[in-house]
């Protein structure tokens, strides 16, 4: 989009603010007070000088006589200079200190021609968001039709009919339109594919194909999975950061943002799965969740009600970890923690009974191996269900249905900055705190026919660590390399891999996410970590793994 573009749209604000400033001002018969706080504005370019245009168009629009009084530019100018960020939080704290009854936020995201607004209506005295909006589009003048239905959705939600009744107008229908059915969306990002990945650096690098990587997230992600969470035929991409969960789709017009679950203020997550377990054609979320100061388990199962993620499970003792088992598809695995340990003896595979997860079978696995270090599969191809698991030092082993040891890795994979902390006997203290030793919770073990030549492969991380494992508590990933792994006749040997990431490779998966019947290598990479100098910076990328010759 031109910098002349954007300069009409700001003509064409300040015209239609002015063709509704015969609405009169009768503040004495006013009931209502509403914070409209400035819109962020996300773009490559410059373009904060659109924020007074959209408030003075709110000002006007959500005006109502003897109902409805929008505060003072002085005043909302002094609710939001000390604002770093305006968010539900933050916008809450702003309404109430000036006072309001209701706030409203938002923002404007622009990516090359694409236009998303995004805002948000909050009731301060109950302390609720009352309305979501998200609506996107292609042309200069989409702006302002945008903010005429949020205004007029503003009035219908509070007063029972618009004050600014356009009709919307016809569309074809498009998987954009799609994703409007998700009431939970907070706003739109765009993103475009960053062109061809170098090949990777294995055996047969033309195994992997064209790379995808969406735009960079001020978090740190801790783990992914993908799954048709709507039961639409399409995947979602679900990941997680400390406390939130978001679930993404893509789409032609970008990676859109369906919902985003946030978390309680001690919880700490851990892992994350989606996958239809109880049968209704949904994929449900998994997310093992420890108490932070409390270090008791507080897991959740999220699942999509028609209107919004619900937990239908929650506060299980339990660690949650699904493994896609070739030939006989997702199980969903589980392991309690006890009051001294990180991990109880026993993995058990749970199935739901119409009302919760109840242990099924109890697992026959090598001895200290945990619910995140293992996964089944025909990997030698004799027709038989192996063991393959991670050991403490994360050398993979391979394990016969009999628990007996086939082979073991000559160097360590994994490679996980994500950990426990539990008291050990031996730490040292200062005053009544204890130092902390840290558990490095293991990285998946992928096992599929990657390639599509017949033959399951092994998907492993393996990541460059700073620190070379020298100290117990602590782990410098400052890069990170997906191998494929294959056997013959002499044990596991690397196939293909993709090339060396920079930074931390925080999860993967195989997942077909842009639903094009073919899936591809998905994985998450923190760039940046939160410190005293920034916020945590992370991406999600895919690439696409080619057929076998």
């Amino acid at each position: 989009m031109k910098k002349t573009d954007y300069k009409k749209i700001l003509i064409t604000l300040l015209l239609c603010t002015g063709f509704f400033a015969e609405i009169p001002e009768t503040a004495a018969e006013e009931s209502y007070t509403v914070l409209i706080l400035p819109f962020q504005i996300h773009s490559e370019n410059d373009l904060d000088f659109l924020k007074n245009g959209i408030q003075d168009m709110l000002t006007t629009r959500l005006s109502r006589d003897g109902k409805m009084r929008p505060l003072d530019r002085e005043t909302v100018r002094r609710a939001a200079e000390n604002l770093t960020e305006i968010n539900e939080k933050t916008a809450y704290a702003a309404a109430k200190q000036y006072p309001a009854d209701y706030a409203v936020f938002g923002s404007l995201t622009v990516f090359g021609d694409s236009i998303s607004t995004d805002a948000r209506l909050l009731d301060v005295s109950q302390n609720k968001t009352l309305l979501t909006f998200n609506e996107s589009g292609r042309s200069n003048g989409d702006v302002i039709s945008h903010i005429d239905r949020f205004a007029a959705a503003v009035h219908d939600e509070l007063f029972g009919s618009p004050k600014v009744a356009k009709p919307l107008p016809k569309k074809e229908e498009t998987v954009a339109d799609e994703s409007r059915k998700h009431p939970d969306t907070l706003w739109t990002g765009r993103i475009e594919a960053e062109g061809k990945s170098p090949a990777g650096r294995g055996q047969e690098a033309g195994r992997l194909g064209d790379v995808w990587k969406s735009r960079n997230f001020k978090t740190a992600i801790i783990g992914l999975s993908a799954g048709d969470t709507d039961n639409d035929g399409n995947q979602e991409v679900v990941f997680i950061d400390e406390k939130n969960v978001h679930v993404y789709r893509q789409m032609k017009e970008g990676f859109i943002k369906i919902a985003e679950i946030e978390g309680e203020v001690n919880d700490s997550l851990l892992s994350v799965d989606a996958a239809d377990i109880n049968g209704n054609g949904k994929a449900e979320i998994f997310v093992s969740n420890l108490n932070r100061d409390s270090r008791v388990l507080r897991s959740f199962v999220l699942e999509w009600d028609g209107n919004r993620f619900q937990k239908i499970v929650s506060d299980v003792r339990s660690y949650f970890r699904v493994i896609d088992v070739p030939g006989r598809g997702p199980l969903l695995m589980s392991q309690q923690r006890g009051v001294d340990k990180i991990f109880l003896p026993g993995i058990d595979e749970l199935n739901w009974d119409g009302a919760r997860y109840t242990p099924a079978s109890p697992q026959m696995l090598p001895r200290k191996v945990n619910v995140f270090a293992f996964n089944y599969g025909d990997v030698i191809h004799n027709g038989k269900e192996d063991i393959l698991s991670f050991d403490e030092e994360t050398y993979l082993k391979l394990s016969d249905p009999e628990g007996k040891e086939d082979w073991k890795s000559p160097e360590p994979f994994g490679g996980s900055a994500l950990y426990i902390e539990y008291p050990m006997a031996a730490s040292s203290s200062i005053g009544s705190h204890k130092e902390q030793d840290h558990y490095y919770l293991p990285q998946r073990i992928l096992i599929a026919d990657a390639d599509n030549d017949g033959k399951n492969e092994v998907l492993v991380n393996r990541g460059k660590d700073m620190a070379r494992r020298l100290f117990a508590r602590l782990r410098l990933f400052k890069g990170g390399q997906i191998h494929c792994l294959a056997w013959d006749d002499f044990g596991l040997y690397p196939k293909w891999m993709t090339r060396q990431i920079s930074g931390y490779i925080s999860d993967y998966a195989l997942a077909d996410i842009d639903n094009d019947g073919q899936k591809e290598l998905l994985f998450s990479v923190v760039n940046k970590m939160d410190s005293v100098l920034g916020n945590a910076r992370s991406y999600i990328a895919a690439q696409e793994i080619l057929p076998s010759p």
